[in-house]
């Protein structure tokens, strides 16, 4: 079976609010022929009306910039262009964030250390599968709804990692981190990290193996 690359050329903006990784990734981008820069876009609102405007066939999106961001972006992004695939390309801790924004609908999830060759490759790769759908859990449940930062510091304590582990690893303070963990647990309606992990494995957030 004929891959898109045999007849189309893949028509792909870049969104990340950061100059020298946009410039970086179009770079990478330059170097296939197969492949064409049609936008680029350094804030959320950005993002959106480049995929509203423009045929995209592939987004790299950043999970991080100004505005409206994360995974509420992703889905903003997915709704306005059903048909687009998503890459997320992320300085965000894949184990944190990789399973939630595929069950949004992201094609594909990169870190930003990604060698370039890896980048093109999933580009092809991801033009070859059908769209990702958005799974039937992914707007339902009360994990999904938690911000990123909130999610992270959910799986740190889900893989057992201390409050005061866990604040210095963020660089944040201990009592934003401990005012994070309340409110991850009320929005999740558990009382302990023990609830945290019966709920982590119950909607399979964590490897059975952990």
């Amino acid at each position: 079976m004929n891959s898109l690359f045999d007849s189309h050329v893949v028509r792909v903006a870049v969104a990340d609010d950061h100059p020298i990784v946009r410039a970086g990734i179009c770079g990478i981008l330059s170097s296939d022929r197969k492949i064409r820069l049609v936008g680029e876009a350094e804030n959320g609102q950005q993002a959106v009306e480049l995929v509203r405007k423009r045929g995209i066939d592939v987004l790299m999106l950043d999970l991080a910039m100004p505005g409206r961001a994360g995974l509420s972006l992703l889905r903003q992004v997915r709704d306005e262009a059903p048909e687009m695939r998503v890459i997320v390309f992320s300085s965000y801790d894949p184990v944190s964030h990789k399973a939630r924004s595929l069950a949004l609908g992201a094609s594909a999830y990169l870190a930003k250390d990604t060698p370039p060759t890896e980048i093109l490759q999933t580009i092809h790769l991801v033009m070859e599968r059908p769209v990702q759908k958005r799974s039937s859990d992914a707007d339902g449940s009360a994990h999904t709804k938690l911000s990123v930062r909130q999610y992270d510091i959910f799986v740190r304590l889900v893989h057992g990692e201390s409050v005061t582990d866990i604040a210095r690893d963020l660089h944040l303070s201990v009592k934003t981190v401990s005012t994070h963990k309340v409110t991850v647990q009320r929005r999740l309606g558990v009382q302990s990290v023990v609830d945290l992990v019966r709920y982590a494995t119950l909607h399979e957030l964590i490897p059975a193996s952990d």
